[in-house]
């Protein structure tokens, strides 16, 4: 055999060794999601890359730590209900779409991965977390849902709002004409009104429809200054008499830079927060409406001192014919997500039970966004 036969059948015999690093501290800062093992007292012995940029905190801060300090104060006790339970039995824990809070405020969607460490025994001496942030992505599907949604409502518009006018016409008018032929104090006339007023109630839902599903294309967009939009709304609603026993204050920050957009249906918007907002407030309260730059946005904030929004309910409250309303018909805060995203914004809600609801808009300045031809 040629020496080179027997090197090639040497090479053959080895086992191959990977040159690149396998240590494990390599492998964890490799990995996407946040990472975090601690001992079986809960403190942290390591914390990857990922966690780093998901927690805020350095490595070097959170190590020696309690693992749960990185969340805020409440999430404590459901962490260390679970920290425990897979401790002692070794039977991983899987969450997902979890809703926690950061000690930053900041409200996020967590899926989460809890496995216990063993030593080379079996003996359990710590616990690896894997933590994913879906949060932005949870967000984006939930805007394509809508979309989706707004779509359909869109279609079904078309369908019907123009056949829906002309019988409404006809029995409104039957109804004046008949109004008109009875005597005042006729028992009939409160009941013709009814029929007048749900006329009219079916005609509002049947315009909202088609503003739902009107084409942003076909409306000019103009060089605006947002707070004369919300000066003029705020005016407009005061004038209508809804202020029983509430009042707005209204702050804007001077100077703000322009945005491109529509003026009437950015109106269209502001009177449709503060009409919920006020509805919110149950007769009693304050209504704030703030305007403000931040970094390449323009913001405004509509708040209310009314009853809060529920948690379950908060992810829905945008979707189209979704209400909490006895009378309501769930189409206008879905006309103001969708009139928002017309003009390349965002809009969230904030809120808590009995704390009030406080809605914020954020729509790009004019030099960021594409002018609408």
């Amino acid at each position: 055999m040629s020496k080179r036969e027997k090197s090639a059948g040497t090479k053959s015999n080895n086992t191959y060794q990977p040159q690149f690093p396998l240590d494990d501290e390599h492998i964890m800062e490799s990995i996407a999601a946040a990472v975090i093992v601690t001992d079986a007292e809960g403190n942290v012995h390591g914390f990857n890359k990922a966690a780093e940029e998901m927690f805020g905190i350095p490595k070097q801060k959170a190590m020696g730590t309690k693992y749960y300090l990185k969340m805020a104060p409440k999430e404590e006790e459901r962490m260390q209900l679970r920290f425990n339970h897979v401790l002692k039995t070794g039977k991983p824990f899987y969450g997902q779409d979890e809703s926690f809070s950061m000690r930053d405020g900041r409200q996020v969607t967590l899926n989460l991965h809890i496995s216990v460490l063993r030593d080379k025994e079996g003996n359990h001496i710590g616990i690896i977390m894997l933590v994913e942030d879906v949060t932005k992505k949870r967000l984006s599907e939930r805007v394509m849902q809508r979309k989706e949604k707004l779509t359909a409502v869109g279609e079904l518009a078309v369908g019907i709002a123009h056949e829906l006018r002309n019988p409404l016409s006809s029995i409104k008018g039957f109804a004046r004409i008949m109004q008109n032929d009875l005597a005042p104090d006729h028992g009939s006339q409160q009941y013709l009104e009814i029929i007048i007023k749900e006329v009219d109630r079916i005609i509002r839902l049947s315009h909202e429809l088609l503003s739902t599903a009107l084409n942003p294309d076909k409306n000019p967009y103009f060089a605006l200054q947002i707070n004369d939009v919300v000066e003029q709304s705020v005016e407009d609603f005061k004038m209508e008499n809804y202020l029983a026993q509430a009042y707005v204050k209204l702050q804007t920050e001077p100077d703000l830079p322009l945005i491109w957009g529509e003026p009437e249906r950015l109106k269209q918007v502001m009177m449709n927060l503060l009409h919920n907002a006020y509805q919110a407030l149950d007769n009693s309260g304050y209504i704030y409406v703030d305007t403000s730059r931040e970094d390449e946005w323009v913001k405004i904030a509509v708040t209310d001192t009314g009853s809060g929004i529920e948690a379950d309910k908060i992810d829905r409250i945008f979707d189209p014919f979704f209400t909490t309303k006895l009378e309501g018909n769930g189409l206008g805060l879905a006309l103001v997500h969708s009139i928002v995203s017309q003009h390349h914004g965002f809009i969230e809600v904030r809120s808590e039970p009995a704390q009030g609801a406080t809605f914020i808009i954020r729509l790009p300045i004019r030099e960021k966004v594409q002018k609408h031809e």
